[in-house]
């Protein structure tokens, strides 16, 4: 981690490192931290966390515009390494959506909501607006289980049958809902819980 820190820490990398690993566990959840969350753990070097964050950001645009240049498809390679990126270390459950047009075109995604470590709590009506501002035909939701397992909970079922209803009566087609989780990548559509 030293040398991918040392462009933008110089002399200072292997002890901002090490903070790191010691506070984070490994370079997948520094990543995903704010950065105030950073800042701190650095003592209070925002500029070294900014620096984090924006290649952080950098990398996210690249996937981004990845997936964003054809249809997208819930078993995408593309759009699995996104995710992944997005949310599997993630230390919080995350609930995110990608909007798509009625050939399966990117719109735009979202973050629809944060959580805690064992329960994202999303607002049905928050995810409705998103997709009516997107002018969206169907979405693909992903969220993550930060305990590192990818099998959709009884918990996840129930609410990808709330959430595909309510969709379904506003003529948005839920496309999949995907786990994410241990570095992987589940679809429930193709367990047949959707």
């Amino acid at each position: 981690m030293a040398e991918l820190l040392a462009p933008f820490a110089a002399e200072r990398a292997s002890t901002a490192a090490q903070q790191l690993i010691t506070h984070f566990g490994g370079l997948g959840r520094a990543l995903a931290a704010s950065p105030r969350q950073l800042s701190g753990v650095l003592d209070g070097d925002e500029h070294l966390a900014a620096s984090i964050a924006a290649a952080r950001a950098l990398v996210m645009a690249g996937l981004r515009e990845q997936i964003a240049r054809s249809p997208v498809y819930a078993g995408d390679s593309r759009l699995h390494d996104y995710l992944l990126i997005q949310l599997n270390d993630a230390p919080t459950e995350r609930l995110h959506a990608i909007f798509v047009d009625s050939v399966s075109d990117y719109i735009a995604d979202e973050q629809i909501a944060d959580g805690t470590i064992t329960h994202v709590s999303a607002s049905l009506r928050a995810l409705l607006a998103h997709a009516f501002e997107a002018g969206a035909h169907g979405v693909i939701l992903a969220h993550n289980h930060p305990s590192g397992s990818s099998e959709p909970s009884a918990a996840d079922e129930a609410f990808t049958a709330k959430i595909g209803g309510l969709l379904a009566a506003v003529d948005i087609r839920l496309h999949d809902h995907l786990i994410v989780g241990g570095g992987r990548v589940v679809s429930m559509r193709a367990r047949g819980l959707l």
